[in-house]
C-alpha cells in the first residue's frame, strides 16, 4: 500500500535529485505514453495524487497531450470523492464500543501516541477511528504539513481542468469500490498497515520528495523500484492494490479507440510500470506504446 501512503523509499545522497533532474533536461521525457490505433490516440499519464503546487505548470508534452484529448479518464468518478471521504471515515470508524487501544493492541498503540505526542497531537481524538484509518490520517498530516496536498495531485488538477473547459469526464472504477480498498482490510491487515505506516513515517517527506523528481524526470525503472518495493513481502497485496485493478481496467482503456475523440487516461504512477502495468498490457494486444 506504499503507493497511496508513503509512496517511496528513502531518498539517497542529497546529490541524488540533482542528478535526475539533469538527465531529465537531457532526455526531455514525461511520465506519458501515447498510445495509438488507426484514427485513435489514447495518452496514459501517470499520476502523483499528493503534490505541491510549484510542480506546475508541467511538461509540454503533457499539456499537448491534454488539450488534444476529448475526454479525460480517471481511476474513479473525480466529482464523488467528497462523498466518498465521508463514506471512508464511516468505513474507518470503530462501532462496535472499541477504542483504537483494542483494535491496535497495547505496543501499537503505544507506539501510535507516541507519534501524535511528537506531533503536538491528542490521540483521544482518533481513539474511535480502525487502525487503517490511523495510518492514513497519520500520512496525511504528515504530507500536508511538508506542502504536499491532495488538492494539488496530478488527478485533481485534471479534473479541475477539465470542470473548467467543459471536458467530459468519467472513471474506471467506482469511488464506493475504491473505499473498499481499505474497508475490506481484516483487522490484522488494518494493524500491519498501522505498523508500516508508523515505520515509513520516519522518511515520508524525504521519500515523496524522490519519488516527485524520478516522475518528472520520467524515469520509469526509478519508479517503478520506489513504489513496488513496499508490496516484496505482500504479493497478495500488491495484486489487490494494483494488479487485478489493471486487469479490469484494460478493456475500458481498449474501448476508448472506439471513441469519436482522443482521450487522456490519468492514474496513479504504479499502474503504468511492470510487466502487469498497462503500458505493457496494452503493448501485449498490439497497440503502438511510445514514451513521451
Amino acid at each position: 500500500m506504499r503507493h497511496r501512503i508513503s509512496l517511496v523509499l528513502a531518498a539517497a545522497l542529497l546529490t541524488a535529485p540533482l542528478t535526475v533532474l539533469a538527465a531529465e533536461e537531457a532526455s526531455g521525457r514525461s511520465f506519458l505514453w501515447k498510445v495509438t490505433d488507426g484514427p485513435r490516440t489514447v495518452h496514459l499519464l501517470g499520476s502523483i495524487h499528493f503534490m505541491k503546487d510549484e510542480a506546475y505548470p508541467l511538461s509540454p508534452a503533457i499539456e499537448q497531450a491534454y488539450a488534444s484529448s476529448g475526454v479525460v479518464v480517471f481511476e474513479t468518478d473525480m466529482a464523488g470523492l467528497g462523498e466518498a471521504a465521508v463514506k471512508l471515515m464511516a468505513a474507518g470508524s470503530l462501532d462496535d464500543g472499541r477504542t483504537l487501544a483494542d483494535a491496535a493492541g497495547p505496543e501499537l498503540y503505544r507506539l501510535v501516541s507516541e507519534r501524535f505526542d511528537s506531533m503536538g497531537m491528542d490521540t483521544a481524538a482518533f481513539d474511535g477511528m480502525k487502525p487503517w484509518m490511523v495510518a492514513l490520517s497519520l500520512t496525511s498530516i504528515e504530507l500536508m504539513r511538508a506542502g504536499y496536498l491532495g488538492s494539488e495531485g496530478i488527478d485533481a488538477h485534471f479534473s479541475e481542468r477539465a470542470r473548467e473547459d467543459g471536458k467530459p469526464t468519467r472513471g474506471l472504477e467506482t469511488p464506493d469500490f475504491q473505499v473498499s480498498l481499505f474497508a475490506d482490510l481484516s483487522e490484522q491487515e488494518g494493524r500491519e498497515f498501522l505498523a508500516y505506516s508508523l515505520k515509513d513515517l520516519e522518511t515520508v517527506i524525504p521519500l515523496v520528495d524522490e519519488i516527485v523528481v524520478a516522475w518528472s524526470a520520467g524515469n520509469v525503472a526509478r519508479i517503478e523500484e520506489l513504489l513496488a518495493e513496499g508490496f516484496d513481502e505482500h504479493p497478495e497485496l500488491f495484486a489487490k492494490m494494483v494488479t487485478r485493478r489493471n486487469l479490469r481496467w484494460l478493456p475500458q482503456v481498449e474501448a476508448l479507440f472506439d471513441g469519436d475523440v482522443d482521450a487522456m487516461v490519468v492514474v496513479g504512477s504504479l499502474h503504468l510500470v511492470g510487466a502487469q502495468g498497462l503500458v505493457e498490457l496494452l503493448r501485449a494486444n498490439g497497440r503502438e506504446v511510445v514514451q513521451q
